[in-house]
């Protein structure tokens, strides 16, 4: 009883003990991650009061994002040419196993991964990254006993397909790309910031010119050219009052937003206090038949059901990825590539 007594103890303290480690970690990642943040955007941020403390929030929070982000990649899946006839989702990315040796093959990186691996490493994982299309086609489609013809399909295609990030082992990859997707929000942050200084400058340069109008248009009232020219004419000088006072309105509002330092860090807390609204991951379940013809749920065609994810960056960013793991036999050798 003493000896489990004792036992216990020590597994408590080791959790606790443990667990301020963690802690102790966590902290210094968060701050390093601010210091970070503050480094891109604009390093006289230090000069604000508490700046730590303000980010922190929205800087945890992307962290923790980012996190989500890379946990969710699917996968490992194993990529090799003994698997492609009988495996439904290599059979729906690659033709075919020299068009699936061809794209694991064509990216200089894994081939210099596996030149550079002083240990005799034969396999690596890396990030398998494609564009979904999908396009109306016409087609045969079989109906119990009865087939029609010309009937349309949605043909299902993975284009750009690219190998990246080649690693040794999964844990480190997905380590990589959730720092990796925590840098895509401060890329975005910056986005953010530079489109608003431009739409300034634009706003300044707009006003400045329309003053320029408005002065020329009033000197020249008051000048004898309306006289010689058969009349007083307004000539849109009330047009151009107005649109004097729009843009005076729409520069004053853009400068508002980014005027101090304080505006900055309120502009960072915006992006990166709400990371879903920038990158973000959709799941996508679909059944495919082998020629990658989707599903309506009538045909009698067998069909494969696929469960992938698609991340979205922005507005115009959506991709398909996934991690694979492939041996170095694989690959089309370099000489035949480049």
């Amino acid at each position: 009883m003493l000896r489990e007594l004792i036992a216990r103890i020590k597994h408590s303290l080791a959790q606790r003990q443990a667990a301020r480690v963690a802690v102790r970690a966590r902290e210094a990642e968060v701050l390093q991650a601010i210091e970070h943040v503050v480094d891109e955007i604009n390093p006289k941020l230090r000069a604000v009061s508490n700046y730590r403390k303000k980010l922190r929030q929205a800087v945890e929070r992307a962290l923790a994002h980012s996190t989500e982000i890379a946990a969710s990649l699917p996968g490992p899946i194993e990529v090799n040419k003994s698997l492609w006839s009988s495996d439904p989702m290599l059979r729906a990315f690659f033709t075919g196993i020299e068009d699936m040796r061809q794209v694991l093959s064509d990216n200089r990186e894994v081939h210099d991964y596996f030149a550079a691996d002083g240990s005799g490493q034969s396999h690596c994982y890396a990030l398998l990254n494609m564009e979904r299309s999908e396009r109306t086609v016409l087609g045969v489609e079989g109906s119990g006993n009865i087939i029609k013809r010309d009937v349309l399909q949605t043909s299902v295609s993975f284009k750009d397909r690219q190998v990246v990030e080649p690693d040794a082992s999964e844990s480190h990859l997905r380590e990589d790309l959730e720092q990796r997707a925590f840098e895509v929000l401060v890329e975005y942050v910056l986005e953010h910031i530079t489109g608003l200084i431009a739409d300034r400058h634009s706003l300044n340069e707009q006003k400045l010119l329309l003053d320029m109008q408005l002065r020329l248009k009033q000197v020249k009232q008051a000048s004898l050219s309306p006289l010689l020219e058969g009349g007083h004419k307004a000539g849109g000088l009330e047009a151009l009052q107005q649109q004097q006072q729009h843009t005076r309105q729409a520069f004053e509002q853009a400068s508002a937003r980014l005027t101090t330092l304080d505006d900055y860090i309120d502009r960072i807390t915006e992006v990166l206090g709400h990371p879903e609204q920038y990158f973000r991951v959709n799941p996508v379940s679909m059944c495919l038949s082998p020629m990658n013809i989707k599903h309506d749920g009538k045909t009698t065609t067998p069909g494969n059901e696929l469960t992938l994810s698609e991340y979205l960056l922005g507005e115009e960013i959506r991709r398909i990825l996934l991690i694979i793991r492939f041996s170095r036999d694989e690959l089309v050798a370099k000489e035949r590539l480049f």
